[in-house]
């Protein structure tokens, strides 16, 4: 595989963000009172999410993943029982993925839990969380709601853990890097996934140029 830098897009501007829906909440109702400080008011009964923080957030992190990959550990993306294959997208041998209902333990008791049938069932493929052989760096959650027990999980073993805030999102005490953003829509899933995708890549490319330096 060739890493040409000038095809990693790192950058998300205010004009992706519009059009990718980043900006738009869930309806009123569903508000979390923790996320008002994130909020810039409602339309139309839907929340608007205040996206002049996300690059900034999505800087920070894109550092983190590059800095992970640099140093060939992992990454973990959970995204819990939705419609969305993203797997697909995951072209690069350090992020891995769970993308079905979590089993209780899939990482507290890692050792135990990936005997059972059904972990394997579910967690076959090349880069899935079962062919994972130890803990990642960094945990990535689309949404902490949907993934609460992992979320819980992660947390209790120390492994820093990174997640998009939606109007509705809860569990913020446990996210060490939040990110202001649509957390259901294709377009602002596709995005997320290829940042993540692209910031991993670049921390390959800094791995290799700094091998090369010491030959």
């Amino acid at each position: 595989m060739q890493y040409n830098s000038a095809n990693l897009n790192l950058k998300l501007t205010i004009n992706q963000m519009l059009m990718s829906n980043l900006h738009i909440g869930h309806t009123r109702k569903f508000l979390n009172s923790n996320v008002k400080p994130y909020l810039l008011g409602t339309r139309n009964n839907v929340n608007i999410l205040n996206i002049t923080k996300t690059p900034f957030q999505f800087k920070l992190f894109i550092n983190i993943l590059i800095n992970i990959s640099s140093l060939r550990q992992k990454v973990l993306i959970v995204k819990d029982r939705d419609i969305f294959n993203f797997k697909d997208l995951l072209n690069i041998s350090s992020v891995y993925y769970y993308n079905t209902k979590w089993i209780g333990g899939s990482l507290t008791n890692f050792r135990k839990v990936r005997q059972s049938s059904k972990f394997k069932e579910d967690n076959n493929s090349y880069n899935s969380l079962g062919s994972l052989r130890y803990m990642p760096s960094l945990v990535f959650f689309f949404d902490v709601d949907l993934s609460k027990w992992a979320v819980i999980e992660t947390s209790n073993l120390e492994i820093p853990i990174a997640a998009i805030i939606d109007s509705n999102s809860s569990l913020l005490n446990h996210v060490n890097y939040p990110i202001v953003g649509n957390n259901k829509s294709f377009e602002s899933l596709f995005l997320y996934i290829n940042l993540i995708v692209n910031s991993m890549l670049k921390g390959k490319q800094k791995e290799i140029l700094k091998i090369l330096s010491i030959i």
